[in-house]
């Protein structure tokens, strides 16, 4: 019989259409060490206990994001009080916001890359030390860079463990488009991004920016191939084409031994024309790239994006030449920023003419240099950072007036029929009176085309019966 601490549980409430890197990951090298894991997704949080009291794990796992951190903290604290469990959480947001868990049941917190961390956790008696920090003694909430374990090399992880999720998650399960990792870190420092403040946590444990070996791409796509639908590979590694010799090596193959179409990220600033053909004639049918703020000052100097408009455009006119679809992500209402510089993102987007432009309004999570800034500025009361949106899509978290709040949301919604119909735009007398429709009526507008646009980018070809329980989703996600 396995010992109660060798049980262990993901504990997950999210019902969106994103693949749980994190879980595969780690549940794959627990089991690698001989650590049974189960994955408990419920919509409430009695059906979660109900699972809970049945598997009878050791201990709970969190893998979370800023948005889901107080979610976890209030199930956990339900949970101490009906069973005995160890909790542990970790993610980009809980590794900075330490100060929110201090108060919590919740036991420990794992800070960076949990693989290593998460295993001896369990297997030594749940004793804390390197990237896992006791909650009980989280006062100072200081780990010291020694005590971190060593990024991992990613070919000597197993594949990730998809099979946890998909048995319980129909419709990740049955997705023909399925998302993937290539690699991990980014080597940038955009102010709004965790990655400045990670990369500089873990600066000594190794290359931040690490790639699977073709090979074992190639093979953890096949094997996944072959045991799920798959037409479409998602790459949602932040830089696609960091590395151009393993680029290129991969452009070349990949048409060859896996023979699906693809999508990635890329960067205006690291494009060029060799790289897009690449793309091209290896099957990428969709590239996601961001320019975030259409005013240069605001780009370079505030967010940190070191890319000009000329780079921008010629990025844009490389894409169309060759036909490659394209999405545009930008942020607008940040820190200082007025709406006819918000404007500047929209015009620059309409001159690079993608097939979807889309704006998310900034929200100023715990930890990043924006965040900082903003409240240095007297752009972000306290009261405001501790009353932060559920998402990028609902409201300024700024001290802003409630027009201009308004204003800002509706922008948002708009963007991406802006973007595509620019004469709505240029047409003063019909943008003004667009900006008078109800936001509500501007907010079902906006989904519905978002949602057909990204179904059509990423290939969501399925079955009848597969789109009635995406839509399903789709909806009550909004």
């Amino acid at each position: 019989m396995i010992k109660e601490k060798k049980m262990v549980a993901f504990v997950d409430f999210s019902y969106n259409f994103y693949d749980k890197h994190a879980i595969y990951c780690l549940s794959s090298f627990m089991k690698e060490n001989g650590i049974n894991v189960e994955y408990i997704h419920e919509k409430s949080f009695s059906k979660a206990l109900i699972r809970i009291k049945q598997i009878n794990p050791g201990v709970l796992l969190y893998s979370a994001f800023s948005t889901d951190i107080n979610t976890f903290i209030e199930f956990d604290g339900i949970a101490k009080k009906k069973i005995k469990v160890k909790s542990v959480i970790g993610g980009h947001g809980p590794s900075l916001e330490r100060e929110t868990l201090k108060n919590s049941t919740i036991d420990a917190l794992c800070i960076g890359e949990g693989e290593h961390a998460i295993v001896d956790y369990i297997l030594n008696g749940f004793y804390c030390h390197k990237n896992i920090i006791s909650n009980s003694n989280n006062s100072n909430g200081n780990v010291r860079l020694d005590e971190y374990y060593p990024l991992v090399e990613m070919d000597l992880l197993p594949f990730p463990n998809r099979d946890i999720v998909y048995k319980d998650d129909n419709i990740l399960r049955l997705m023909p488009t399925k998302q993937f990792l290539s690699g991990r870190g980014c080597p940038f420092k955009c102010t709004y991004c965790f990655n400045h403040v990670y990369n500089e946590m873990f600066k000594e444990g190794g290359p931040i920016v690490r790639k699977k070996s073709v090979d074992y791409l190639i093979n953890e796509i096949l094997y996944v191939k072959e045991k799920y639908p798959l037409n479409n590979v998602a790459f949602q590694d932040d830089t696609f084409i960091l590395n151009r010799k393993w680029l290129f090596e991969f452009c070349e193959r990949f048409p060859k031994e896996v023979g699906i179409t693809y999508t990635c990220n890329v960067r205006a600033n690291m494009i060029n024309e060799d790289i897009v053909r690449a793309l091209k004639e290896s099957k990428c049918v969709c590239v996601n790239w961001s320019i975030e703020s259409g005013n240069e000052f605001l780009r370079n100097k505030l967010l940190k994006r070191q890319m000009s408009n000329e780079q921008i455009l010629e990025t844009a006119n490389l894409l169309n030449k060759y036909k490659i679809p394209h999405r545009i992500g930008n942020i607008i209402g940040l820190p200082g920023e007025k709406y006819e510089e918000m404007l500047e993102t929209l015009k620059l987007n309409i001159l690079a003419n993608p097939i979807l432009g889309l704006a998310n309004i900034f929200v100023p999570f715990p930890g990043l240099e924006l965040t900082d800034y903003a409240k240095k500025n007297k752009y972000l009361s306290d009261e405001s950072a501790d009353n932060l949106p559920k998402n990028f899509f609902t409201r300024s978290s700024l001290d802003v007036t409630s027009d201009e709040n308004n204003r800002i949301q509706k922008l948002m919604c708009l963007f991406p029929i802006l973007t595509k119909y620019p004469s709505l735009f240029h047409n003063t007398e019909v943008y003004n009176i667009l900006l008078k429709v109800p936001k509500l009526f501007l907010r079902i507008i906006y989904e519905i085309y978002s949602a057909y646009k990204l179904s059509t980018l990423y290939k969501v070809k399925t079955s009848f019966g597969v789109k009635v329980l995406i839509i399903s989703r789709y909806l009550k996600n909004i």
